[in-house]
């Protein structure tokens, strides 16, 4: 996309236009993007089975949330397939091995900081949760039946979503580019993350509506249809990764 294009066009139509390319370039090897994000699928599924089988389906809601922060990282091997589907090869499987042996040192220091502030989520997300519930089990069943603890859970909601609000946002401020460029440019963290975080704070307002638009898209497929999980995490990987080319040419021709 131009870069002259990026700055005349509304919002809606280039956030449109990312994920448009995202789906294109999943098509160019969907066996293999649906292969490596079956991985965090599993995962996923073995975790809400667990928490609804002993009665915490509200605690899903955290980990949804959290699955927010620590993705970024875990999405770079995407990057690197799309390098391989940019230059007109057919990435293959063996390119996820060399995807995550290319990964610079920066990438890793980037991943242990989202960690860490999942785990500032965690914890934070499970003490207001004790507060409100106390660690006891409910169904879905009592949440219905019972006025005071659909309340508390509504509660409970609102504060989670407005403390994970603001901990994503900073996740996607430190992430959202510094790793597609540190993967490219094989450089260092602090090279990595100035980068990221000087574009977001120039386009500031098209940077918090894509930050919006990945988070909603990513957040209702694990907590509503987490099987989608397959197709919808190499898309937005994908499309983020177009996000990326733009705006690194946007802040070069600035």
């Amino acid at each position: 996309m131009n870069v002259n294009i990026v700055r005349e066009k509304v919002m809606f139509t280039v956030a449109g236009e990312w994920l448009a390319q995202g789906w294109r370039d999943f098509r160019q090897a969907a066996i293999l993007n649906m292969a490596y994000a079956a991985f965090f699928l599993v995962i996923g599924f073995v975790i809400s089975s667990l928490l609804w089988h002993h009665g915490f389906s509200i605690v899903y809601f955290i980990a949804a949330g959290g699955f927010l922060i620590v993705v970024p990282g875990l999405v770079a091997v995407y990057y690197h397939l799309a390098e391989k589907i940019h230059q007109g090869s057919s990435p293959g499987f063996a390119d996820i091995a060399e995807g995550v042996r290319q990964c610079p040192t920066s990438i890793i220091v980037i991943g242990l900081v989202s960690l860490i502030i999942y785990l500032i989520w965690i914890t934070d997300a499970l003490i207001i949760y004790s507060v409100y519930f106390d660690f006891v089990p409910a169904s879905l069943a009592d949440y219905q039946a019972d006025p005071v603890l659909r309340a508390n859970a509504l509660a409970f909601l609102l504060f989670v979503s407005l403390l994970g609000f603001v901990l994503s946002f900073i996740s996607f401020c430190v992430t959202v580019f510094s790793v597609p460029y540190a993967l490219q440019k094989q450089c260092g963290l602090v090279d990595a993350v100035s980068f990221s975080v000087k574009t977001v704070s120039r386009h500031s307002k098209m940077m918090l509506f894509w930050a919006i638009v990945l988070g909603v898209l990513t957040f209702s497929t694990v907590l509503f249809a987490l099987p989608l999980l397959l197709v919808v995490l190499p898309v937005l990987a994908y499309a983020n990764f177009a996000t990326y080319r733009d705006m690194r040419r946007l802040m070069e021709g600035e």
